[in-house]
Order: structure tokens, then C-alpha cells, then sequence
């Protein structure tokens, strides 16, 4: 059982090794010229032993990013957990995941170069289940400042949704189009989204 589970946590910490280079080597060269060489001879591994970790190159891209993705979220959710007011928690949680790109420039890259990957409205998301947490994560912050009064809105589930449409198109317009004035738009779409979610005496 012990020797199992050590096999099991070497095979994880081998597997985050891999996802971490291969996202660096797909924000480098791009998916289309990173082949699985560059990214085995980058950790200095035959070129099998990836296929322990991914079926293909388009799988491991897959992976890779999706790895990224979530330490995005978790980077979102540990700001928030840093207070205990509503309001903060909100707003803390919505700055770090719009800043969290300008901290890593290979997401960052590769969304510049894949807009797909963070798709807008009604297009096929590829991260439905990450992208779906993250709404979910925005509804249960929303519904703790109804629950606190310090929030008034008729439907959690709604707003939640709705901002987080809102947050895509401000990553597409500060990380993909680079427009240049990208924090100044986001710190005011905030304050007017919680101008909209305070309750008011």
C-alpha cells in the first residue's frame, strides 16, 4: 500500500514536471511548431516517456494548459481567502484573476496565440469544467454578499455568469489584443459591477 502510493506521488510530481514544460515549450514555439522532441529533449527524456503522460501532442497541449489554468484559479481563490469581508473577497478574487497573466507570460502567450482556448459567447469552450468552477467560485462570492446584505441581486447563478462573460472579453481585450489601457478598463468595470452588486440603504 505505502510503495503504491509513493509510486502513485512520484508519477504526479513527474507528471507536473512534464505539464510545466510543456507549457513553457508551447508558449515559446506555439503548438504548431512544438513537436514532443523539443519538449522530452527540454527535460532530458526519451521521447516515450512523455507518452505516459499524454496520448499525442495535441492531448499533452490540452493538459498543459489546462494545468495552467487551474494554478490561474487556485492563484484567484488564495487572494480571496486572505479576508473575510464579502465585498474584499469579491474584489480580491476578480483583480488577481485579471492580473494573474501579467505574472505568467506563458499562459499568456499561448492565449495570445490561441484565443480559442478562452472562447465568448456561445462558442465550444475547451475548459467547460475549469471555466464552469470559476463561475461557480463567482456565484458562492456573490452569494455570501447577498447572504451578508452587503449584496443585492435577485440570482447569484445569473451574475455570476454574466461577469464572467464580462472578465472573458477583458482578458481578450488586455492579453490578446493588448490595447493598452487594459488595467485602467478593468479596475472600471469592476467598480461599476460592484456599484451594481452593493446593496444600497
Amino acid at each position: 500500500m505505502k510503495e503504491s502510493f509513493t509510486s502513485s506521488q512520484k508519477y504526479k510530481q513527474r507528471e507536473a514536471s512534464v505539464l510545466e514544460t510543456a507549457l513553457e515549450v508551447f508558449a515559446e514555439y506555439g503548438f504548431r511548431k512544438t513537436c514532443m522532441e523539443d519538449i522530452s529533449s527540454r527535460m532530458g527524456l526519451a521521447v516515450g516517456t512523455l507518452y505516459r503522460y499524454a496520448q499525442d501532442k495535441k492531448d499533452l497541449y490540452g493538459k498543459a494548459v489546462a494545468y495552467g489554468f487551474s494554478h490561474w484559479q487556485r492563484a484567484a481563490i488564495a487572494a480571496a481567502e486572505t479576508s473575510s469581508d464579502p465585498i474584499e473577497r469579491f474584489r480580491l478574487f476578480c483583480s488577481k484573476a485579471f492580473s494573474y497573466l501579467k505574472e505568467e507570460p506563458r499562459l499568456r502567450k499561448i492565449l495570445a496565440g490561441d484565443p480559442a482556448l478562452f472562447p465568448l459567447i456561445d462558442a465550444k469552450d475547451p475548459f467547460e469544467s475549469i471555466n464552469s468552477r470559476s463561475v461557480a467560485i463567482l456565484q458562492g462570492l456573490i452569494q455570501e454578499g447577498i447572504d451578508a446584505k452587503v449584496f443585492s441581486v435577485p440570482d447569484a447563478r445569473i451574475a455570476a455568469r454574466i461577469l464572467f462573460s464580462i472578465y472573458q472579453l477583458s482578458i481578450e481585450k488586455a492579453y490578446v489584443e493588448e490595447s493598452g489601457d487594459e488595467q485602467l478598463l478593468f479596475e472600471q468595470s469592476l467598480d461599476l459591477v460592484l456599484n451594481g452588486l452593493i446593496t444600497r440603504s
